[in-house]
């Protein structure tokens, strides 16, 4: 019996292409679209085609009922980034080397699903919606629209897992995207994030599902499927369309110790649901029972299509399942966490299962058989000896095949503004280096998992606004374990929310006595004495860092950064410029050096590094806004204040595109959408005078709200604006008294400007 249940070779990663009928010979010249729907943190018996009750998922159940569904398709790793990499290349994490979120870029030389449609001729789209997916990790490869559009500026003091939007936005955007594509053969992908912590789905799902929210956020999202499966029925796009619906990755939801996801490979975060739909009668309502895994959705897909499977995949086509009834085949599915060992310096974890028995790799080693124990509660690995000795050396050959050709790992390549930005989020400062615990015993995670548990409630909680709170249940962990780099970084941060920067930089500190070569570590040092106005020995900190050895291109943008916010350029040039002597592809060295040079009017010198940063990095936060003033420089008005609108476009926030764009409308008489730009501005910056004083202008130029216009002057004066700005402000403030009759305040306020004028510079 045994030795059935084991055939499974080197054979393991060959494609087999099934000779019997499929989607393919009933497409016949025709081509179809390609729509991936992939559904963040759903775990599988979470859905109602699955077997839950009370069934929250009418639409996934239709699909279902439409397509083929696989009763036990396996996530690769229970974290976005690198999973939805798997799905989007066909290939394992021990090959694409994209192990964590944050941390990692897709390798450029893996052929992505959507760069094999598109050299197909087909036009390519993305919609994602969580910033661990932002186009800077590299999952854009292939598509021609891919949309993001995150402004970190809007996340101060939460943390990473909540820079997201909501799949009403996400819909909206992907319908839009296809009423004007819809006649084109096309490939899109849909990412929809509501499923993920934190839970907070809106009303009536909040009220009707309070005391299970992520059930709520389940049913709101079912709704918004709803939304997009009516528009493809509505324009009969089903008729010529394969549709798949699976998730990146389950939810453990308080099992084993775990309550969301990352830490463990048990089923609940690594089970998902997977969906084929195709429009032909002959593969709808089927289902397969058998282990899949989500490396195989790009072979099957390329293979519906009748597109060609790069050499590189490793999943397998699942065509040979799609007629249904069909005895499962044995096969084993891997999956993986490196959280803990990235993260904590604990033991990383990897799995593997076939259609019974489950593995997994860790110190204190697992065996689980899943059909009379599917919640994993039983160790077998002493009671079964024979079975996890054998499943032992299938793993051993599975993983050894998988890595032959594995890409080196890249931890670098995101630029430098954006690794400064994480690292003040709190989420990639206690990455740690893999080459640094080579050869040394690691700890078990499940013997760890309260302290995560912990120490990640703590830091929520510290993001939330609860500072004492935080700190004294990381201080109690501490006590306990000073070890833990990462809780030490959690402090930093907390103590930093707080504005309590003295103490913040004694923790970073502890965090980076544990783990010297943290250079986030470094840089949230530097922050912290620069916010205690210690210029000097924040950058002699980091000087002296360097010279023992750790060097990295991001301490010389950050030193940079430092001189060049207070206006000290000539103190920032060097270091900006030595940045991109250390990495010459750093986009943020080049925008920052342009935006030098704007500040010195030379724009030879601007546009020559505007250019390369718009080569490197396209999207980059302030590179519009820097080419929109340098255009305002050239005279090129409307091409500038088309810049100014993407850049807001991308970040709703960002206070100098909007003032900037406010003012270009003044110029041209365009006084509606001023006002209107004006107010917008003044909500992203309370705190800059100029706005007041040119909506109270608006205000005077209309002859409308006199008083109310005074207070704006007035609150705006109250900001302490430069000596120039005050005397507008003075003459603002004459005029307005002047129209209400007051002459005797009119004449105090112009006498004010006047001597504000007059006097000497």
């Amino acid at each position: 019996m045994l030795a059935a249940l084991f055939l499974v070779g080197a054979a393991i990663f060959l494609l087999i292409i099934s000779k019997s009928p499929g989607p393919r010979d009933l497409r016949g010249h025709n081509d179809f679209n390609v729509i991936l729907i992939t559904v963040d943190t759903l775990r599988a018996d979470r859905v109602g085609c699955y077997g839950f009750i009370p069934d929250v998922t009418p639409t996934m159940n239709k699909m279902a009922a439409s397509g083929v569904r696989f009763e036990k398709c396996i996530a690769q790793t229970p974290l976005t980034l690198p999973s939805h990499t798997t799905i989007l290349t066909g290939t394992l994490p021990v090959h694409h080397g994209v192990r964590d979120n944050g941390g990692f870029v897709v390798p450029p030389q893996l052929q992505t699903m959507a760069e094999c449609f598109k050299s197909a001729g087909y036009t390519t789209a993305a919609f994602v919606s969580a910033y661990v997916l932002d186009s800077k990790w590299g999952l854009n490869q292939g598509f021609d629209y891919y949309f993001d559009r995150f402004d970190l500026g809007r996340f101060e003091k939460i943390s990473l897992g909540e820079v997201q939007r909501r799949a009403e936005e996400t819909i909206n955007e992907t319908l839009n995207w296809l009423e004007k594509n819809r006649t084109q053969k096309f490939f899109v992908w849909v990412h929809l994030y509501d499923p993920h912590t934190p839970y907070d789905p809106p009303e009536p799902y909040r009220t009707q599902f309070q005391d299970r929210p992520y059930l709520g956020e389940i049913a709101y999202t079912d709704s918004q499927l709803a939304r997009y499966w009516s528009y493809l029925e509505k324009e009969k796009l089903l008729d010529r369309t394969f549709v798949v619906l699976a998730s990146d990755h389950g939810e453990s939801l308080g099992e084993h110790g775990e309550a969301t996801h990352g830490f463990f490979v048990y089923q609940g975060a690594i089970r998902v649901p997977l969906i084929f739909v195709t429009p032909f009668p002959r593969y709808q309502g089927k289902t397969y029972e058998g282990v899949v895994t989500l490396a195989d959705i790009m072979p099957t897909v390329l293979e519906m299509t009748g597109l060609p499977v790069p050499s590189e995949v490793q999943g397998q086509s699942l065509l040979r399942y799609f007629g249904g009834r069909r005895k499962p085949e044995e096969r084993l599915a891997y999956s993986e966490t490196f959280y803990p060992r990235y993260h904590y310096g604990w033991s990383e974890l990897r799995s593997f299962q076939n259609n019974r028995y489950k593995l997994i790799i860790a110190p204190i080693p697992e065996l689980y058989d899943l059909k009379n124990d599917p919640e994993e509660q039983k160790n077998l690995v002493y009671i079964e000896k024979n079975t996890y000795e054998k499943l032992t050396r299938l793993a051993e050959e599975f993983e050894k095949k998988a890595g032959e050709k594995a890409i080196e790992p890249d931890f670098a390549s995101v630029d430098e503004e954006t690794r400064e930005k994480l690292a003040a989020l709190g989420y990639l400062g206690s990455f740690i280096d893999p080459a640094k615990l080579a050869g040394k015993i690691l700890a078990d995670p499940k013997d760890k998992i309260h302290i995560f548990n912990e120490i990640s409630a703590a830091r929520e909680t510290g993001m939330a606004g609860n500072f004492e709170e935080a700190i004294s249940r990381l201080k109690k962990i501490l006590d306990d374990d000073p070890n833990i780099s990462d809780g030490f970084f959690a402090l930093g941060n907390i103590y930093f929310k707080a504005k309590r920067f003295k103490e913040a930089a004694e923790a970073f500190h502890r965090a980076l006595d544990l783990k010297p070569d943290d250079s986030f570590a470094v840089i949230n040092i530097l922050n912290c004495y620069a916010a205690l106005g210690k210029l000097e020995q924040a950058e002699e900190f980091v000087l002296e860092h360097i010279k023992k050895g750790f060097e990295d291109p991001q301490f010389y943008y950050a030193l940079g950064s430092l001189y060049a916010l207070r206006g000290n350029y000539d103190k920032a040039l060097p270091y900006f410029e030595e940045c991109l002597k250390k990495n010459p592809r750093s986009a943020s060295a080049h925008n920052a050096i342009a935006a030098i040079c704007l500040n010195r009017d030379d724009l030879s010198c601007a546009e020559k590094h505007l250019k390369a940063a718009r080569e490197l990095n396209p999207t980059l936060l302030n590179l519009r806004y820097n080419l929109a003033q340098l255009y305002e420089k050239q005279n090129r008005l409307t091409e500038a204040m088309e810049l100014y609108r993407q850049e807001i476009a991308d970040s709703p926030n960002h206070f100098k595109a909007l003032f900037n764009l406010a003012r270009l409308y003044r110029l041209q008489g365009r006084e509606q959408e001023e006002l209107e730009t004006l107010q917008r501005a003044l909500q992203a910056n309370p705190d800059f005078p100029l706005t007041y004083f040119y909506l109270a202008r608006i205000y005077l130029r209309r002859g409308q709200n006199y008083r109310e216009a005074i207070q704006l002057v007035k609150k705006g004066l109250e900001l302490k604006p430069e000596k120039d700005n005050e005397a507008f402000g003075y003459f603002l403030l004459a005029d307005l008294y002047n129209r209400l009759g007051d002459y005797v305040s009119s004449e105090e306020y112009a006498r004010l400007g006047k001597k504000l004028v007059n006097s000497p510079r």
